[in-house]
């Protein structure tokens, strides 16, 4: 296999084998390559495979772009070193020689972003081919504005072979997923927490990854979902989604499973709210012949349907008490027995359950059983309304606008249009977006105005619904224009109107968003 030969003063020094990570070189003891040359930082560059899989020098800390060892090219590291290519490792007789296994430079690993912070101060960066330093100081690449962070905490290191997080001498350390490491690979769903920081890798281009499977994200709130969903798709345990109608509960289920282990297994859904409720049981558990009247042949119910893959639940509030006993013994024991039947059946099925209703609420009435929820909130997704999530309604909108126009034509937004939609609070959810989109495309020709998103909006939701602006959606449009009276000239509303909507403080989620939003009201 390929090496690293390490010369002082010409003089062959010492081989490094290179495997599936990349070698850290500089003057610092915990360095992979150390170098005792006044002229080399403690951290100088990073020696790696490239896409190609040919190894590159990376310099830390400089614009330069990388340099590949080809051939017998030789490299100056400082003023005494330099390293040079050595492909056949085997047949050398020196130090680090021996005992070398062959490598794979294949990865599967997509187009990946590091989330950090939650909520509205989330952000997000794109895990690029450059190493990515992560620390509180200004210098750093990603920024991180808390004081238990270290300068230069830790690094992302992209290979062709993965990504991979070195911590940098922190005072209190990396940790990915609980555990404190020095150097480790990382991937979609890895959970980082530095200081008091967390940071999720979410996994954006990867064939068959959650964006390919209907899920649409370009908010820090979804983004944080879709690296839950990656964190979860790899456990066994029940997922709870909750959120409200139409925000995409269902496409998150098919994620999970599309994600997990049981991806060519079936994925069974079915709406508890839409069953008639004598025809529950026999729904959800199957019924042997003669079991009741009509019943003249057996029928596997939707947990034996899903043997092997997933079973989602959807509405799972609505269930009757007496269901919910029946389900809840199912979950304890993963046993099902069909109604009229003596025997059961081991099930293997990975459940997912959803609702828009507050369980808790319904423990506390009596409504549903206290046992039951406990069973089902080992794992939980919380899918926040689409109008807390204007980057979502700009990228959802243009995913619609894609699908609708393969039967009516391609049709495009105005700017103002998009302001409109934009600033809306959406009740109805990712359902009302597309049915508006659908509205105004059949008035318009081409592009979508303003006016035809009005109409729209006047038709399926009353004729005050321009008026019904969300708070992040108005706060979005006045950060992006400057002022209140700017935004509220794209959005075609009067000014007060605006003012008196980012000034009602019962729904805002406080932060630095929030300040900066209520200082340009307050100016105009």
């Amino acid at each position: 296999m390929e090496a690293i030969l390490l010369s002082y003063r010409g003089e062959p020094l010492r081989l490094f084998p290179v495997r599936d990570r990349s070698l850290e070189v500089g003057s610092g003891a915990q360095c992979d390559i150390v170098v005792h040359d006044a002229s080399i930082a403690e951290r100088h560059c990073l020696l790696r495979r490239d896409e190609d899989g040919l190894i590159e020098v990376v310099f830390l800390g400089s614009s330069a772009p990388p340099l590949r060892l080809a051939g017998d090219t030789e490299i100056k590291i400082g003023e005494r070193y330099s390293i040079v290519r050595a492909p056949e490792l085997e047949r050398l007789d020196m130090p680090g020689a021996k005992g070398t296994e062959p490598i794979s430079i294949e990865s599967d690993e997509g187009d990946l972003e590091v989330v950090i912070g939650r909520a509205s101060e989330a952000r997000r960066m794109r895990l690029r081919a450059r190493p990515i330093t992560v620390g509180c100081a200004p210098t750093a690449d990603l920024v991180v504005f808390d004081r238990t962070v270290s300068q230069a905490h830790c690094r992302f290191e992209t290979t062709s072979t993965g990504t991979w997080l070195r911590d940098l001498g922190s005072r209190n350390g990396t940790f990915v997923d609980g555990v404190r490491m020095g150097l480790g690979r990382v991937g979609p769903g890895s959970r980082i927490r530095i200081g008091r920081t967390e940071m999720i890798i979410v996994d954006q281009g990867r064939k068959g990854d959650v964006r390919s499977q209907g899920i649409v994200a370009a908010s820090p709130q979804m983004i944080e979902i879709l690296g839950q969903i990656e964190r979860f798709a790899k456990l066994t345990a029940p997922v709870l989604v909750t959120g409200p109608s139409g925000a995409g509960k269902e496409g998150l289920a098919q994620a999970l499973h599309t994600r997990s282990g049981r991806a060519t297994g079936p994925f069974v859904a079915i709406n508890a709210a839409a069953i008639p409720r004598d025809l529950v049981e026999s729904e959800l558990f199957g019924y042997d012949k003669g079991a009741f009247t009509g019943a003249s042949q057996p029928r596997r119910g939707v947990f034996e349907q899903a043997q092997g893959g997933t079973l989602f639940l959807d509405e799972i509030g609505e269930l009757a008490l007496s269901v919910q006993a029946r389900l809840l013994r199912v979950l304890e024991s993963w046993e099902v027995r069909r109604i009229g039947s003596e025997s059961v059946v081991r099930l293997d099925v990975r459940l997912v359950c959803a609702t828009h209703r507050d369980l808790r609420a319904l423990v506390a009435k009596g409504q549903f059983r206290a046992d039951l929820y406990y069973r089902l909130v080992q794992l939980k997704v919380e899918v926040p309304p689409l109008g807390d999530r204007p980057e979502d309604v700009r990228a959802l909108a243009l995913h619609f606008l894609q699908l609708d126009g393969r039967e009516g034509g391609q049709r495009s937004l105005s700017s103002e249009a998009l302001e409109t939609l934009l600033a809306y609070r959406w009740p109805g959810n990712a359902r009302e977006l597309r049915n508006v989109l659908v509205s105004a495309s059949s008035e318009s020709a081409g592009v979508i105005q303003r006016a035809d998103v009005v109409r729209a909006l006047e038709s399926i939701a009353g004729t005050d619904a321009i008026t019904d602006i969300s708070f992040h959606g108005a706060s979005a449009l006045v950060e992006r224009h400057g002022s209140v009276a700017a935004a509220a000239r794209a959005l075609g509303v009067a000014r007060t109107t605006l003012r008196d909507r980012l000034k009602r403080s019962d729904d805002i989620p406080d932060g630095r968003s929030r300040r900066r939003v209520l200082a340009l009201a307050e100016e105009d």
